[in-house]
């Protein structure tokens, strides 16, 4: 039914810590076996690694480790606020990945995890369960791609292969798969099921470039959109995070002009838009250890969040709207 991913023994990581629970498991035999000359710790807790105190997050992320983990409870979680549900009111994400490959200077991962490695959870059948007894008295949207980019990890992880019959098979579920990947072969390898749904974040190339290190270009993105249209995958537009100040407003009505005359409307399912925002406890750890001046700027704070002023959000957003709108019907632009 659909192609195995197979990945070359490369020095992708500096080291994979396993937990001494894990070594069993398919997906822990797979990494053993293609990663054979990288250094293998075993470890009693993955915590006992990714938690560990004083840790740097900015030098770890030039130098990964991966460690596999035999997740032990909280499969799933009830969708934050600061996330949007596309009007799904039973709203789950979940996370068989912490950390991602790429390096956006905004991602608020930085302040979430002590630790830049990245940890992968082997336990896959327990996670069908979880979200399988979520969805048993009422559908559900989950969101499997929040915390990491699955896609782009894919080659070294695939864990579609896992899931992917899974997903298929339970149509009461609708999943979500957010990504910045270019990756087109994973689009061609699995055939589109009707409840998996492809989220590509996409930003202007002069944000692309000033803080989304590593990931790929506008144009590369947009060319694994038409490959996953082409295929029948359902696509989302994800125009988030959107920045407010001088030096950005002037790309964004030119980039939306630029998405629409490569991507037609019709072959998209909708919009999603929101604003750079942020918990207030995850955007102070970050504030500490990072000088970027994306966290030096006048923000304001409600609920909780980090964001730009809201009259400030309403005069971008309404501006931004009536351009999109020009594109796309407004009942298919959800925004936040």
């Amino acid at each position: 039914m659909y192609k195995s991913s197979k990945i070359s023994d490369k020095r992708l990581f500096n080291s994979i810590y396993i937990e001494e629970n894990a070594f069993e498991f398919p997906i822990t035999r797979e990494i053993l076996k293609n990663h054979s000359s990288t250094p293998i710790i075993k470890i009693r807790n993955y915590k006992d690694v990714f938690n560990r105190p004083k840790q740097n997050f900015s030098i770890q992320k030039h130098n990964q480790s991966l460690i596999l983990a035999v997740k032990k409870d909280n499969f799933l979680y009830k969708g934050p606020e600061v996330c949007q549900n596309f009007g799904h009111t039973n709203f789950c994400y979940t996370s068989f990945l912490l950390n991602c490959v790429f390096d956006c200077e905004y991602c608020y991962l930085q302040g979430m995890y002590p630790s830049a490695n990245l940890v992968a959870f082997v336990n896959t059948e327990q996670y069908k369960q979880a979200i399988k007894d979520a969805a048993s008295n009422k559908p559900i949207y989950l969101a499997a791609s929040y915390d990491t980019d699955l896609i782009a990890f894919h080659n070294a992880i695939p864990y579609m292969e896992y899931f992917y019959d899974f997903f298929k098979a339970n149509t009461d579920i609708t999943v979500e798969i957010r990504t910045k990947s270019g990756n087109e072969s994973f689009y061609r390898n699995y055939p589109p099921t009707e409840n998996v749904i492809i989220g590509f974040t996409l930003s202007p190339e002069g944000i692309i470039k000033k803080f989304e290190k590593h990931t790929p270009s506008l144009d590369i993105r947009l060319k694994a959109i038409r490959t996953a249209i082409s295929e029948g995958y359902k696509i989302r537009i994800c125009l988030d995070p959107i920045f407010i100040n001088p030096g950005t407003d002037a790309l964004y009505e030119p980039f939306f002009q630029y998405i629409f005359d490569k991507i037609h409307s019709d072959d998209i399912l909708d919009v999603g838009y929101g604003f750079f925002r942020m918990s207030h406890d995850f955007f102070k750890r970050i504030e500490k250890q990072n000088n970027s001046w994306l966290f030096a700027q006048d923000y304001s704070h409600y609920n909780d969040v980090v964001s730009y002023p809201l009259e400030t959000q309403e005069e971008i957003k309404s501006k931004h709207i009536d351009i999109l709108s020009k594109y796309i019907k407004k009942e298919r632009i959800f925004t936040l």
